[in-house]
């Protein structure tokens, strides 16, 4: 095992920038926003709550969010079917550990899914995607592993919108993956911690809607509302996997016993999801696109190939173009060319091996959030007339707009 990536190379941003270098992060997928207020002032009034809560969770916030599910997400939940977490990804985790079977993963897909399964010792094969998807999994691709599969069961990780490559599953392309599951009996865990972040829709679409007997469904506060460091998470457990609920009650009482009161009554407001934190999220989306959808133009115009952006704050950044010209600098792989546009032009940007693809491919994630979300969305709000346009992210989000052009910059002095 070894340190989280995203995690790893945040601590050593800050490192780095704790010694004086400027640097322009974009390694690291955390929101740039404030906590809605009405979770927060939901939090400090219950701060004093200090019992141990039901372990499955906090029986009116399992509520509201099978509310919230039925409502945004259009996906039958109950209240039984819910269980809270402290994170998506520890829920996650937990589910690895209790279901065996070989566990399919998409190239390009979040960096801890194969750690977790190989921490639990269990088997995964990653299946492959490409550019021209925007490295989406298409349903034939899954059909003809599953042919040749011996396993008996089988457990798809699906994740939209989708860390690292910010491309959102259409309602035909979940609908297509979910015929081919169902005839296969496959189990998909469908990882939605970004769902309401995506730019074309108030929700991205759920597989869950196309096959609920079989899904299980991720989700939690981290994202969409801005709170990484409250550790809600929640998973919904459709009835037909009944079974499971008493296993993961178990399992949760003799691992983490409970999330803590405040954050879970605090996640009741966010889930409400009253006017002021429905206005925040749109606000902070037209924001993200605007900022996302420079950073791919710019790029793009200075010949790199990137993902569109759909949904979340990323996208897969591509130097294939450049490849004669970075191996004369002895650049051969991901790696390498990372720790010398870090070192040599101050950018941080993650390498696709840890998203699975191959240490020769040039494929980086970038994650476009390094600013000050808390100002730039005062001011968004305050000025009803103002643009969202360059002139917005040279003054809100000058560490993207100067980390695109060192980026630029740097191919630009190739050889």
């Amino acid at each position: 095992m070894k340190p989280s990536a995203t995690l790893k190379i945040n601590q050593k941003i800050i490192k780095l920038r704790e010694e004086g270098r400027i640097i322009y992060h974009f390694g690291f997928g955390q929101s740039p926003f404030p906590v809605p207020s009405p979770i927060v002032e939901e939090l400090k009034n219950n701060a004093a709550s200090n019992k141990y809560l039901p372990t499955a969770g906090l029986p009116q916030l399992k509520n509201q969010i099978a509310k919230f599910l039925r409502k945004h997400q259009n996906i039958g939940a109950t209240e039984s079917s819910i269980f809270i977490g402290p994170g998506s990804k520890e829920l996650l985790y937990q589910t690895i550990l209790l279901i065996d079977g070989t566990y399919l993963i998409p190239k390009g897909s979040w960096v801890s899914y194969v750690p977790q399964i190989t921490l639990n010792d269990k088997e995964f094969a990653v299946l492959d995607t490409y550019f021209e998807d925007c490295y989406k999994l298409r349903p034939d691709i899954l059909e003809t592993y599953l042919k040749t599969s011996t396993s008996e069961t089988h457990v798809l990780i699906l994740n939209s919108p989708n860390n690292p490559t910010g491309a959102v599953y259409t309602e035909a392309e979940l609908e297509a993956l979910a015929r081919v599951c169902r005839s296969n009996n496959v189990l998909v865990l469908s990882d939605e911690i970004y769902s309401q972040l995506t730019f074309r829709s108030s929700a991205a679409p759920s597989i869950s809607t196309h096959y609920p007997e079989n899904t299980i469904v991720y989700g939690g506060l981290s994202k969409v509302f801005a709170a990484g460091g409250y550790r809600c998470g929640f998973m919904h457990v459709p009835p037909n996997l009944e079974a499971l609920y008493e296993p993961f009650r178990s399992l949760f009482s003799e691992t983490f016993s409970a999330v803590s009161a405040p954050i879970q009554y605090a996640s009741v407001t966010a889930f409400a999801y009253g006017d002021q934190v429905c206005i925040q999220v749109e606000d902070s989306k037209k924001i993200l696109e605007t900022i996302g959808h420079f950073v791919e133009q710019s790029l793009v115009d200075a010949g790199l190939q990137c993902t569109h952006p759909e949904g979340g704050f990323y996208m897969l950044v591509d130097f294939e173009p450049f490849r004669k010209k970075l191996e004369t600098l002895d650049l051969d792989d991901s790696v390498s060319l990372a720790n010398y546009i870090l070192e040599d032009w101050n950018v941080a940007l993650l390498p696709g091996t840890d998203f699975y693809f191959s240490s020769e491919a040039y494929i980086f994630r970038l994650a476009y959030v390094d600013f000050d979300g808390k100002k730039a969305l005062m001011a968004y709000q305050k000025n009803e007339k103002m643009v969202l346009d360059i002139n917005f992210i040279k003054t809100f989000a000058p560490n993207v707009f100067m980390g695109v052009h060192k980026l630029k910059e740097f191919v630009n002095s190739l050889p």
